[in-house]
């Protein structure tokens, strides 16, 4: 009996030590999460300075600044300039991988990284520190900002100099045989305030395979290497990767059709495709554009966005059979900007709406529901002043020169098309895009707006 009494007065004491959940306030809650995460970062710096020691004799490790599947990311500095300022410091990306990381995957990142790094907008590495399976790759460091940020706000001239910058990256990689094959915005940092850009992350590359497809269909086309500004069999051969795991897959939302479609061959046009992601993004801003959870999801997307008829004749092409339950025209991206950005579409890409009917009474009625569902899309089922649907007499990378639409130039709407190709063969290689008129050319002027007059003023009694 004394024993009950002993335990239940421990439970009382007990009880009577915890503090009232009830009562914490939601800041108290967040605080809390912010100091648990701040402390669980806080013992990641601690294990890794523990597991490489010469790591901090080195570098001090500041914080934590990124985080990914295959390895984390910390901001770091020469521990011989600890006495100056963070304005004088040089920084560094400490980027830790996991060790269960393949080897071989791990020097081919690194051989990527020395061989290709450094210019053209794409990161180098500094130093590679290593200890039993604790790796570490020392990178520079630029100020950026999310993507989220500031891809409701850029301009046409800032975008022109964003592609080109990321294209010439791109033609710079694809150059060494070599697919990045995870090009998104987060792994291409930009400076906005120094106008600097890199591309990073190198640990899902994969080497460019020539060979035909293996099924029937396809047949052996190659793609011209100069148009790819490829280099010799020497230098792709030093970065070939020959690991018999299966090929890592890019992020969900810039797949193109023929990752979706498993399709054994792939090519530089993965990254293009992810550029002209990047860009439709920029153009609608909407970040993520695409949102499909996996592939069925994705694909159709795709076929809301590209149509079903032009998605079909891709799959077609690469030896896969297609197949959906509904018709759809896909998006015309000159009206959806326009229609996202509550501007008035130019007239050369305008539907006209119903003409109007001068009868009355209910034989006017019905002749003006006939007229009204005559102009009507069959698609989307909207009137033709609120549709966005593509029009199948008009190819999407034509564009006219001094139209603008939603504050940018006709031709990125060209550019954007072509980039968004769902058959890989009819993609520009990034060599080529940078020679198309929005990237190569000064931006035309813009229209001047047209102000309304000014209301009348009453004149006086």
């Amino acid at each position: 009996m004394s024993r009950i009494r002993e335990i239940e007065a421990r439970v009382r004491k007990a009880t009577t030590e915890v503090p009232n959940v009830r009562n914490v306030g939601p800041s108290r809650h967040i605080d809390n999460q912010l100091n648990s995460k701040e402390d669980t970062e806080k013992r990641q710096i601690v294990e890794l300075i523990r597991k490489l020691p010469k790591l901090d004799k080195i570098f001090e490790v500041h914080k934590k600044i990124g985080e990914g599947t295959f390895s984390s990311v910390y901001l770091g500095s020469l521990r011989q300039h600890c006495h100056l300022s963070d304005k004088e410091k040089k920084w560094f990306a400490i980027k830790h991988l996991v060790p269960t990381a393949h080897p071989a995957r791990i020097e081919h990142e690194l051989r990527c990284l020395q061989d290709m790094g450094g210019k053209n907008n794409v990161i180098g590495v500094e130093l590679c520190l290593r200890h039993m399976d604790t790796i570490v790759f020392i990178m520079p460091y630029i100020p950026h900002k999310k993507f989220s940020e500031y891809v409701g706000d850029m301009d046409a001239a800032e975008l022109q100099r964003y592609m080109r910058a990321l294209l010439s990256a791109l033609q710079h990689v694809h150059s060494f045989g070599v697919i990045h094959r995870d090009v998104k915005p987060s792994n291409f940092l930009y400076d906005r305030e120094n106008q600097r850009y890199l591309l990073i992350d190198f640990g899902l590359a994969q080497r460019i395979c020539y060979e035909p497809e293996p099924e029937p269909n396809i047949g052996s086309r190659k793609r011209p290497r100069d148009e790819d500004g490829v280099a010799n069999d020497a230098k792709r051969a030093a970065l070939d990767l020959s690991v018999g795991t299966p090929r890592p897959q890019p992020v969900e939302g810039f797949r193109p059709p023929e990752v979706l479609l498993c399709v054994a061959r792939q090519g530089c046009g993965v990254d293009v495709w992810a550029a002209g992601v990047v860009l439709a993004s920029v153009l609608c801003r909407r970040y993520p554009l695409f949102r499909g959870a996996d592939d069925a999801a994705a694909l159709a997307e795709l076929a809301d966005f590209l149509g079903t008829r032009s998605l079909r004749d891709a799959a077609q092409h690469l030896g896969r059979r297609l197949v959906t339950s509904t018709e759809r025209r896909g998006l015309c991206l000159r009206r959806l900007v326009a229609r996202l950005r509550g501007e008035q579409l130019p007239e050369r890409y305008a539907r006209r709406a119903a003409p109007a009917t001068r009868a009355s009474g209910a034989a006017g009625a019905a002749a003006a529901a006939a007229a009204a569902a005559c102009h009507s899309c069959r698609s989307c089922r909207l009137r033709a002043e609120h549709c966005v649907c593509r029009d199948d007499d008009q190819k999407a990378e034509e564009w006219a020169e001094g139209v603008w639409v939603g504050g940018f130039p006709d031709s990125a709407f060209s550019l954007a098309a072509a980039l968004l190709q769902p058959a890989p063969p009819r993609r520009p290689a990034a060599a080529r895009a940078l020679r198309h008129a929005f990237l190569a050319q000064p931006l035309p002027p813009p229209p001047t707006p047209t102000l309304a007059p000014p209301p009348a003023q009453p004149e006086p009694a």
